[in-house]
């Protein structure tokens, strides 16, 4: 009991926990916010990434080049083409199929018809293409990458127009 008559000590070990307590807040609350700013870049990083691959994939939907049958694999830089993105585009010839003979088609005057491309057999013939872009990364595990597949069709012979 005597000990505890003398407490000349205590404030000083109370405050001292107390500066160790605050210490480890502001140190939590200090990497938290850096936590948060980095996954900030990283969102913005992934999702420009992504913008440019879906833009290669889109630019290639324009580029007649891609859709060529029995044609073997095609790979564009696109950044030296006009839509000047850092991406890589892939296309790809799959197969060639015929669809049911009900497939209906708007013509250029805005009528509705059955389609009747394919050698006058009442049946549709479509190739599929598959084109891939990829948004290439400048530094290895510093840049992200992205890549977005497409999968397009092209009409085949028309009966009609003799195409």
């Amino acid at each position: 009991m005597r000990i505890l008559k003398n407490d000349r000590g205590v404030v000083m070990i109370a405050a001292l926990g107390l500066v160790v307590a605050l210490s480890a807040l502001s140190l939590v609350v200090t990497s938290s916010g850096q936590m948060s700013a980095l996954d900030g870049a990283l969102a913005q990083q992934a999702a420009a990434a992504f913008h440019q691959a879906d833009g290669g994939a889109h630019f290639g939907l324009g580029d007649q080049a891609n859709f060529l049958p029995d044609m073997p694999t095609r790979v564009t830089d696109l950044s030296a083409s006009p839509a000047d993105l850092d991406a890589e585009l892939r296309a790809n010839y799959l197969d060639y199929r015929i669809l049911p003979g009900n497939l209906m088609i708007r013509t250029a005057d805005g009528r509705v018809r059955p389609a009747q491309f394919g050698q006058g057999e009442g049946l549709g013939k479509m190739y599929f293409f598959e084109l891939e872009s990829e948004k290439k990364a400048a530094e290895s595990g510093r840049d992200s990458r992205a890549r977005v597949q497409i999968q397009a069709a092209k009409p085949g012979p028309c009966a009609d127009c003799g195409a």
